[in-house]
């Protein structure tokens, strides 16, 4: 009897074991087996690149390219600037061009073309008969009698808008040296410059008459300053006209709002923009399509976070170095590190919702493989994702040096 109950107690105490031996298992695989990101798919602008990420399975790819792209009406274009040449034997005449080009079709468009060069192009034709238009292969005299070159830059892309800065050089063997300044707001969707009823919608008028009072404010307020930088500033009003094509979109309180420059154009300070306080414009009908690409910025500013559903982009600062952090975010506050970005990060156009069909992928693939041949490098990186609770751990991004297609390089301005 004594035997029998002693083995009776044996089973469950074995059984009981055999379960927690099994319960350890499960629980030492469940740790051993990193959690899967986030299935996640978008391109994000930060600094002079975009980054292409996607994350399905358990795996995050990114790749590196130097486009700015941008969407409109369902499409999505390269927006890129070219050089204007129009250089003559003893003149050096470059302006600039910013086209727009369809990633399916490859059709490009120009969107803008700078005409001061232009005019003085022509100008300078008709002062030297005797002058010949420089051919692509033959470089210009190393003593110009003209030099006009300009240098735009492509600043913030809102929905269908992108901001330009233009600026222009000129030194003539007839006249004083001069310089000219502007911005402008450029129509993806139309391939011409935006007007400020495109841009504000309903709110034209309001923004109409606040500008009136932002210049008026601003004339008043330097003509009232007292120390030296004010007075310089004062004595160049005269130079400064309002040109109502001189603005550009940004935002204001994490709204939209319109920033009016006035062009200026002259010998030293007169040649550079007089900036007025940016003036909200509501929330016109592209608004919320635009702000869907748009971060949320801690208040210190260290931090961008993009919301998207189930997880979240996340991208840190770091002021010393001037670079920043990518990371992707699941609900769980589990984070990934994708590696260094070039700052600011500004924008992220989505593919996930809907999903990117074959077609406009196999475009931007190719956008992004062509883009080898006018940048030195294109960088690629996959790895098996393995989540971080806290910090972030830099991902090594292996790159090869493609061959880069010959061009004549560009004199005065920037391709």
């Amino acid at each position: 009897m004594r035997h029998s109950l002693s083995a009776s107690r044996r089973v469950p105490r074995l059984a009981l074991c055999l379960l927690t031996t099994l319960s350890a298992c499960r629980d030492g695989a469940s740790a051993a087996a990193p959690a899967a990101p986030p299935s996640a798919e978008f391109v994000l602008s930060a600094g002079d690149s975009s980054f292409w990420v996607s994350s399905a399975r358990g795996t995050i790819n990114m790749r590196r390219a130097p486009l700015e792209l941008a969407a409109a009406d369902g499409r999505f274009y390269e927006l890129y600037v070219a050089d204007d040449d129009r250089s003559y034997e003893s003149a050096v005449l470059v302006g600039q061009m910013v086209f727009r080009r369809d990633l399916v079709t490859g059709d490009s468009i120009m969107l803008y073309q700078d005409t001061v060069v232009s005019r003085l192009a022509r100008l300078y034709g008709r002062l030297h008969p005797d002058d010949e238009p420089l051919r692509p292969t033959e470089e210009p005299s190393e003593d110009p009698r003209w030099t006009a070159t300009s240098s735009l830059a492509l600043d913030e892309v809102a929905g269908p808008f992108v901001s330009y800065s233009l600026h222009t050089d000129v030194e003539r063997d007839d006249v004083a040296p001069w310089h000219t300044s502007r911005r402008g707001v450029l129509d993806i969707r139309t391939g011409r410059p935006a007007t400020l009823a495109a841009v504000t919608g309903t709110a034209q008028g309001d923004v109409e008459r606040a500008r009136a009072r932002v210049f008026q404010s601003t004339l008043d307020s330097v003509r009232a300053s007292q120390d030296e930088r004010g007075e310089r500033a004062a004595a160049m009003l005269p130079f400064y006209r309002l040109d109502p094509a001189s603005f550009s979109v940004t935002t204001l309180d994490g709204a939209p709002a319109v920033a009016y420059a006035i062009p200026g154009a002259g010998a030293g300070d007169a040649g550079h923009l007089l900036a007025l306080a940016p003036i909200p414009i509501g929330e016109p009908a592209w608004w919320p399509a635009a702000m869907a690409t748009l971060p949320v910025s801690s208040a210190d500013g260290g931090r961008d976070v993009w919301r998207r559903g189930a997880y979240e982009v996340v991208v840190r600062y770091d002021a010393r170095s001037g670079a920043a952090l990518l990371a992707l975010r699941d609900s769980t506050s589990r984070e990934w590190a994708l590696g260094r970005i070039p700052a600011p990060a500004t924008r992220i156009l989505w593919l996930d919702r809907p999903p990117l069909d074959s077609l406009w992928r196999r475009a931007l693939d190719r956008a992004f493989e062509e883009s080898s041949l006018y940048d030195e490098t294109i960088r690629t990186a996959a790895y098996r994702a393995r989540p971080r609770h806290r910090g972030a751990v830099q991902v090594r991004l292996p790159h090869r040096t493609p061959r880069v297609a010959p061009r004549r390089p560009a004199r005065g301005g920037r391709a």
